[in-house]
This record gives C-alpha cells, structure tokens and sequence, in this order.
C-alpha cells in the first residue's frame, strides 16, 4: 500500500525507503509552464522579468512545447494584448526548435510579428 506524505522540508531518507513523484500530463504541463516563469527572466536574457508576459502551448502528441513573451506596456504605458494575428498552436506546430538545451546560450530567436506570420503559414 502506498502511503502519500506531505512532509518536513529536508526530511531524512529513511533507509531502505523511496521517494517517488509520478506525475500526469497535466501536473507535467504545470511543472513545465510554472518553471519557465520562474525562470524567463534569465531563459530570455531579460533583466526585468515583470516588464514582459508570456504565452505558452504544448502539444502532448508531438512533445512539444512553446513559450511567447513580449513587452506588457506600449511606450505611452498601455497594457498590450497579444495580437489576434499570432497563433500560438500554428507557430508551435510549424516553427523549428530554437534550441536543443535550455541549459546552453542561445536558446532563443527574436522574430518580429511579420516574422511569425510567416512561420505560421509554413508547413514545417
């Protein structure tokens, strides 16, 4: 029988004991979304991460994933809305991998919106 703890913070394994975390596609989903959050500050090379919003898609079939993030404020200081033009599940399908390890420079392209529309049109 398994037994669920929630637990003490830095809790001694006891010996001969397991921890295990077997998570689904949604919980995976939110790890993933959560921790490029987290992290876009430094995943985008952006020094105020409050300044920026982001978007994100996964497909669960194809593994793949994407996250989207632009300015929040225009220049007079208005909330920008992501443009009606993007497609996010169009961009995710058709774009190619910016990189192949979060953990390497260059993780990142930067495109303008005219950019994107291109790449949602293709059939990649």
């Amino acid at each position: 029988m398994r037994k669920k703890r929630r637990g003490k913070a830095n809790a001694a394994l006891e010996k001969d004991k397991f921890r295990i975390i077997k998570i689904s596609k949604d919980a995976l989903w939110e790890f993933i979304y959560e921790s490029i959050i987290d992290n876009q500050g430094h995943l985008f090379d952006i020094s105020d991460a409050t300044s920026i919003v982001s978007h994100h898609d996964i497909d669960f079939e194809s593994g793949n994933y994407i996250c989207l993030i632009r300015n929040n404020e225009n220049e007079d200081g208005s909330i920008l809305r992501l443009s009606e033009r993007i497609d996010l599940k169009a961009l995710l399908r058709n774009m190619p991998d910016t990189t192949t390890s979060l953990y390497q420079d260059n993780r990142y392209q930067e495109i303008s919106l005219e950019e994107i529309e291109v790449l949602q049109k293709n059939n990649a």
